[in-house]
């Protein structure tokens, strides 16, 4: 392949051998030197090929043999140059193109990040540009170990990086911290006490002494297992409370609504495309937007191999928005209403186990208003550490 490659940039002759001794042809061209390949025999005599530099220095040898030579074909980059050599605008857009693409090796066009599993990728890919490393950074510009300092020192759960730069190709390989298993203290003197009002259902004391009983009712803050124990020697020690306290609880929550008013909807979207060579960003349109609106960016380019190449489309779709009158019915603003309290038992009350709710729906002239009251069963064990001088 290296050699017929080297034939084409070098040009090369096919050509017949014509007279009594073409053998005597060959023998001398090898024996001064010339290569001789792709020689055939036929009717009519040899057939040859020889590289266009040869071929210019053996006249002499072919009128020493008594032959004579004809050109048959004509091969590789001299013959096509010669062909377009008044088209010399052709030739210029060779010539820079292949200085553009030397002129490429110097940029990162790729930039790979290895070994994440909770860091963001996109976190990493801006603070990675904000240090100068970004597809189409010029190579020499960038400082590698800086980088890693740089990054190391601003995302915490980066326990070693390495940037390396191959070719075209940024690798970034980052391997994150250990993360250390939570240890659950049971060491530190504490005491429990009440998180919410409520009347005792259950008392499971694991480690302390219970300062309350079941069907007693308690206040937020009040103490329920003491972490402070006293033997029959009056001696005092301190100990880490353990309990779990079920208890009946009522939570009230109030959801509020405006029947009438305004929001924003959606009223046109529009397109805008722009081709991405590079550095270069080159409108399809010159279409604006006015007025308040939204804008959603989609980055399309072009794959080879798993290599992102710095050529694609940027399309950005904005939407318009305006203000738009709303009046809700009372059934409608009533289903709004219960949607808002359904997420309320969903995220607040999660912990919480809902025996029973009352709702009621008030009326005023700004607002609907739903005022629901539960009746919750949960642990409201808390614990508080006991300072000791």
């Amino acid at each position: 392949m290296l050699i017929k490659l080297i034939r084409l940039i070098k040009g090369y002759l096919v050509f017949e051998i014509i007279g009594k001794f073409p053998e005597r042809f060959i023998n001398l061209c090898l024996r001064q030197g010339y290569f001789l390949f792709g020689v055939t025999s036929d009717s009519d005599g040899f057939t040859a090929s020889m590289l266009l530099s040869d071929y210019r220095e053996i006249r002499p040898v072919a009128r020493k043999a008594k032959v004579r030579l004809k050109i048959i074909e004509r091969h590789g980059l001299p013959f096509f140059l010669h062909r377009y050599r008044m088209r010399r605008g052709l030739i210029a857009g060779l010539a820079a193109f292949f200085i553009i693409i030397q002129a490429m090796q110097g940029f990162v066009w790729t930039v790979e990040i290895n070994g994440m599993e909770t860091v963001s990728e996109s976190s990493i890919t801006e603070l990675l540009r904000e240090e100068g490393l970004y597809q189409g950074a010029y190579k020499n510009s960038l400082n590698l170990q800086s980088i890693e300092r740089s990054l190391m020192q601003q995302v915490d759960e980066i326990g070693w990086m390495s940037v390396n730069i191959i070719g075209t190709k940024a690798e970034v390989e980052i391997k994150e911290k250990e993360i250390k298993p939570q240890i659950i203290d049971t060491e530190t003197p504490c005491n429990i006490k009440a998180s919410q009002d409520g009347v005792i259902l259950s008392i499971n004391t694991r480690q302390g002494t219970a300062k309350t009983m079941v069907g007693s009712a308690v206040k937020k803050g009040q103490l329920l297992v003491s972490g402070i124990k006293e033997n029959s020697l009056e001696e005092v020690s301190f100990v880490h409370a353990d309990a779990q306290v079920i208890a009946q609880t009522d939570r009230k929550a109030v959801f509020s609504l405006q029947p009438q008013g305004e929001y924003s909807a959606p009223a046109d979207i529009s397109q805008r495309k722009n081709l991405i060579f590079c550095w270069l960003r080159v409108p399809f349109g010159f279409s604006a937007v006015s007025g308040e609106y939204s804008s959603r960016i989609i980055t399309e380019k072009i794959f080879l191999d798993d290599t992102c190449i710095e050529l694609g489309t940027v399309t950005e779709s904005c939407t318009r928005y305006i203000n738009t009158p709303y009046n809700l019915t009372a059934e409608q603003a009533e289903k709004r209403l219960s949607a808002d309290e359904a997420l309320y038992r969903l995220f607040v009350l999660q912990n919480c186990l809902t025996v029973d709710f009352k709702k009621s729906i008030s009326q005023s002239e700004s607002s609907d208003v739903l005022t629901v009251h539960y009746t919750c069963t949960e642990d409201i064990a808390l614990s508080e550490k006991i300072i000791v001088n």
